[in-house]
């Protein structure tokens, strides 16, 4: 016994339906051969300590070259990579044998999205390292940047481990020396500090 229209017509606007729902709805696009879909945002190359770079971040290699480490610590450097995407760090090229205190020099250079940020984190960096009049092996620095200071204990004209943190508009940096021995030269350190600070907007 055949069934009634309207019945009929229920069936065959419910198969429209259907059909316009499954042609609407799009898959994930598996063409990357992994079988699943991309991630809706692309990664960004992570700093030391898991917070994003800055979008105006400065590419610290760019400002501190290895001749530049070889001028502080006075032997031959070489690029030490994988310290993230606001660290340019440099080693010993030719340590001696069976040396364990290995010299590194590093730049570390963050560049905030504004003035206001770059005021907060420079707030923070001053209360962490203890940047302030009459603090041990701190002394403040004239004509680097709109403020900077040297952090470090120096020896027969020598420093160890230390440098000097700058500010300047909406960045700041650290040029430091990490060796145990009093190695490093002060006065190149600041005066290629004050060059990086020169070259800042």
């Amino acid at each position: 016994m055949p069934k009634p229209a309207p019945f009929r017509t229920q069936i065959v606007v419910t198969m429209f339906c259907l059909v316009l729902f499954c042609g609407c709805t799009r898959l994930p696009d598996t063409s990357n051969g992994g079988g699943a879909a991309p991630s809706a945002t692309p990664s960004s190359p992570v700093a030391p300590g898991g917070t994003q770079p800055p979008s105006s971040a400065i590419d610290p290699c760019s400002r501190f070259s290895a001749a530049d480490a070889q001028q502080i610590i006075g032997v031959p450097m070489k690029l030490s990579a994988g310290h993230g995407a606001t660290v340019c760090m440099y080693e010993e090229a030719s340590p001696k044998p069976g040396e364990h205190d290995l010299a590194r020099v590093s730049l570390t250079l963050n560049v905030r999205k504004s003035a206001e940020e770059e005021a907060r984190a420079w707030g923070n960096i001053k209360v962490v390292r203890q940047l302030k009049p009459g603090a041990k092996n701190i002394s403040v620095l004239s004509g680097i940047g709109d403020e900077a200071w040297f952090d470090g204990h120096i020896e027969k004209g020598k420093l160890g481990t230390g440098g000097v943190l700058a500010r300047k508009g909406k960045a700041d940096f650290m040029l430091e020396s990490s060796v145990l021995a009093y190695r490093a030269s002060p006065d190149a350190l600041k005066t290629i500090a004050k060059r990086i600070a020169d070259q800042l907007p």
